[in-house]
């Protein structure tokens, strides 16, 4: 893949710090208690300009995750194999990385004669590059290690007259640190100094804390192996994720009974789910790339990948096959994760959640390489491990139905039947995410699925892009990895607009300390946004779609609009008809949309005909966008008698998965830019707030309930 897409891709920290240079504030005119996400902060009741509140400091200035230019290589994996080869004598070839003698291993090594033997490996993946060590945790893009390899060829020519050290590998690429705040390393710390061992307790004690947690029939010896540590007070059954039995801990996974089972839980979610959140599993960090169960899986040819630690624990105890378990569930599959699991020669994917876990699982599998891949697709009779156990089933009889992933091009219906019963059976998990903010439009389209496309039209100025940055905010906010490609509008704007979307409020009359608390609960979420503005080729942009899909594992992607990849005039189509163009780039969107298992949203304007209503034959271009897509959406704005007043709705012209047509009226409420119905209780809690502003003895409180009402699953 063509790597120069990486510098065309960014996450939502890149625009943090432009945002905050783009907002504009009043002066605040009363101190108030906030708060926000079940966080209370005390905001400053001075006349202080919004101008003075955002100086960066390096307090509050987070670090920019975006490449470089140095990043920008277009190199392919002959070429990656080549030029390893040529500086590191030879290599080991994996299913997606080669693999060569990590240097700072080996200079380690070289004065321990003990650990000679148990060299790390640097795991180099073949289509992006990324280097990772799974003994010292070095890593690093493809530029770092290419600088490395340059400084390291440039000593070999000058050993040859004079007596030089070789570069340090560690001056170019750097150990790999987890995303972990000092809060968060304080917290893992103390929870597990405070925690007991399993072989102190009893089984009188053991047996009914474990019940509370559906695993009351692991046994003790699982318990010791995997190093587990019990809080009896908060009811915790902590777990190290280890490398080796004698390594230290990175990161751990907590498993607590779900005290809030009822807002976990969505009605008609279906049995096995419901079995999933009755307990609430927690990783602290929150990202991180290691593998629970890996010390007991390594130097294995065979591993079972869960989804949950629940189930990895279920697996080991029943299964003389080894089990691990995600960093981040059915979420993501880190390209450090993968050199993890680079060393097994089969992988047994079970990753329950039903059909969105079955989705996930052929897209791990397409990264991981789907020849050694196996699938055991989740259903009644082949449910989670560890629903299997308290069912019971016969774990072990389980995994034997695992199945290969077959060729994409030919299937059978044997292959398709359980697919075809669960079509059946779990309706509500098949029909894909639902919108919270937009219930009339989960009625109509049933949920969000991947696979499909969706083309959005409406009149120019109507606020198809703010509408559209709601929709997909909905929907990020429950776990739904997104793409963003906006050519219209510039990523700081966007990522403004969907800031104020997200926390419901105006935040141009609000302070800095308002903005930090908002913008790092936006920031924790999975958007990421095409560094693209205005005319693009469309070749670029699908190979950066690839990219991120493959790294980042998105699941949905917007492009805002086709447009502007009809304009580009390459000599391969400066003759060729528009519409025949436009043809063209619908079905390259359609084919990606199909291959890669993600949702594409396209947005494509009207004809500039004068009509008093649009229909999907309005739609600029020939038929085929409409033919091609899934799904047709198209935002009405009607006028009315009233010149300063319109009407507006969204109306589904097109629904290919239920066929319900209909539309969903919109309401515009321009202090939080957003067309979701307004939430009740906080328009009444800003009533009481505008009446408390006028009493110097009282505080005003805001609410958080916008942003609850959206927030998904935690994983």
């Amino acid at each position: 893949m063509n790597a120069v897409c990486k510098a065309h891709f960014q996450s939502l920290s890149y625009s943090r710090k432009l945002v905050v240079n783009r907002m504009k504030r009043e002066p605040t005119r009363f101190g108030r208690i906030l708060s926000f996400n079940n966080q209370v902060l005390l905001l400053p009741s001075s006349h202080t300009s919004f101008s003075k509140l955002i100086v960066p400091s390096s307090a509050t200035t987070h670090s920019l995750h975006v490449l470089a230019d140095e990043d920008r290589y277009d190199i392919s994996s002959t070429e990656i194999r080549r030029v390893i080869k040529s500086h590191f004598g030879g290599y080991q070839e994996g299913f997606t990385c080669v693999t060569v003698n990590c240097p700072s291993c080996n200079t380690l090594s070289s004065t321990n004669k003990e650990a000679s033997n148990d060299l790390g490996k640097l795991h180099i993946n073949l289509r992006t590059g990324y280097s990772f060590c799974t003994r010292c945790f070095l890593s690093g893009p493809w530029s770092s290690l290419a600088s490395y390899m340059k400084a390291l060829g440039a000593s070999k020519l000058k050993s040859e007259k004079t007596k030089i050290c070789p570069p340090g590998i560690t001056q170019h690429l750097s150990q790999y640190t987890p995303t972990a705040s000092t809060a968060e390393a304080n917290e893992m710390r103390q929870l597990w100094n405070s925690a007991q061992p399993i072989h102190s307790l009893s089984e009188e004690t053991l047996v009914p804390f474990l019940d509370k947690l559906r695993l009351g029939d692991l046994s003790m010896d699982t318990l010791e192996k995997v190093g587990a540590k019990i809080n009896l007070n908060l009811e915790q059954l902590i777990l190290p994720c280890l490398t080796t039995k004698d390594a230290p801990f990175h990161s751990i996974k907590i498993i607590t009974p779900n005290r809030n089972q009822s807002d976990t839980i969505e009605p008609d979610s279906g049995p096995e789910l419901d079995e999933y959140y009755r307990v609430e599993e927690k990783n602290i960090p929150k990202q991180h790339p290691w593998l629970l169960g890996y010390h007991l899986a390594k130097n294995k040819d065979e591993v079972i990948v869960t989804a949950t630690a629940a189930d990895t624990l279920t697996a080991l105890d029943c299964l003389a096959v080894p089990a691990v378990c995600l960093p981040s569930g059915i979420s993501n599959l880190p390209l450090a994760t993968m050199a993890f699991l680079e060393s097994f020669r089969k992988i047994t994917l079970w990753l329950g959640h039903g059909v969105q876990g079955a989705d996930c699982a052929r897209a791990f599998a397409r990264k991981l390489g789907e020849k050694r891949c196996r699938l055991i697709r989740s259903s009644e009779e082949t449910p989670s491990a560890l629903q299997c156990r308290m069912k019971g089933k016969n774990v072990a009889q389980v995994l034997k139905t695992a199945l290969p992933m077959t060729h994409k091009a030919v299937t059978t219906f044997s292959s398709l039947r359980k697919d075809v019963y669960a079509e059946i059976t779990q309706s509500s998990t098949v029909a894909g995410v639902r919108w919270r903010r937009f219930p009339v439009l989960s009625d109509l389209l049933k949920g969000h699925r991947r696979g499909e496309l969706t083309v959005f039209t409406g009149p120019t100025g109507a606020g198809k892009t703010t509408f559209l940055s709601e929709y997909s905010l909905d929907l990020c906010m429950q776990d739904v990895r997104t793409l963003w490609g906006s050519f219209e509008i510039r990523n700081v704007r966007l990522a403004k607009m969907m800031l104020q979307q997200f926390s419901g409020l105006m935040l141009e009359s609000e302070t800095r300390e308002m903005f930090n608390v908002v913008a790092d609960e936006f920031e924790k979420l999975p958007m990421y946004f095409l560094a693209f503005h205005g005319q693009q080729d469309v070749t670029s942009v699908l190979e950066a779609m690839s990219y991120a899909v493959y790294v980042h594992d998105i699941s949905h992607i917007v492009i805002d609009n086709l447009q502007f990849m009809m304009g580009t005039s390459s000599s391969e189509h400066s003759s060729m008809d528009r519409y025949y163009r436009q043809d063209q780039i619908i079905g390259s969107f359609r084919r990606f949309a199909t291959d890669n298992n993600v949702h594409v949203t396209l947005v494509i304007h009207p004809r500039k005909e004068a009509m008093d209503e649009l229909s999907a034959s309005s739609i600029f271009g020939g038929a085929k966008a409409s033919q091609e897509a899934d799904n047709v959406l198209i935002l009405q704005d009607k006028r009315t008698n009233d010149p300063t007043c319109r009407r507006k709705y969204l109306e589904v012209a097109k629904n290919r998965y239920a066929g319900d047509l209909g539309v969903m009226p919109l309401e515009f409420h321009k202090e939080s830019l957003s067309f979701a119905p307004r939430n009740k209780r906080t328009a009444s809690t800003k009533v009481a707030a505008a009446a408390a502003a006028n009493n110097n003895n009282k505080v005003n409180q805001f609410t958080s309930s916008s942003l609850q009402s959206g927030r998904g699953r935690a994983q």
